[in-house]
């Protein structure tokens, strides 16, 4: 990364307490927390860079940015989650209903229990693993009828 000509370095602090400010009033939190918040983003490390220019826009707009970037952290994350959850579902069934892992992946594709699992992972993934086996079972019962 390069590092910002001297003008930007003056600037740099005014920007990160403007943007400082943003955070604290739109999150409700105090100056520690939002910059833990704000150092904590690729957009602050992006600030300095001579390429980005990022530092002579408005701490509203860049609080955007950060928030746009912090929104896909937490997609990316709950895909990784939900993607260990299907898996958890997946290598437990099987051996629930002592069968192999291709039979349950066919079983739990064809049958949209994957769809099931997805919509209702909120749910159940804060339960323990004999009831999300009983619900799965439950769910592939109710769809024979």
């Amino acid at each position: 990364m390069e590092h910002a000509s001297t003008i930007e370095q003056a600037i740099m602090p005014f920007k990160v307490q403007q943007l400082a400010e943003v955070i604290m009033q739109k999150k409700s939190i105090g100056l520690t927390d939002a910059l833990h918040y704000l150092y904590a983003t690729n957009l602050y490390r992006q600030l300095a860079s001579d390429e980005a220019k990022w530092w002579y826009m408005s701490g509203p707009a860049l609080y955007e940015i950060i928030e746009s970037e912090k929104k896909e952290q937490k997609r990316l994350l709950k895909n990784r989650k939900l993607s260990l959850f299907l898996i958890f579902c997946i290598e437990n069934y099987k051996d629930y209903i002592h069968q192999s892992t291709e039979e349950v992946l066919t079983l739990f594709s064809t049958r949209r229990v994957l769809l099931f699992l997805q919509e209702n992972y909120d749910v159940l993934h804060t339960q323990g693993k004999e009831y999300i086996m009983e619900e799965i079972k439950g769910f592939l019962e109710n769809r024979e009828i």
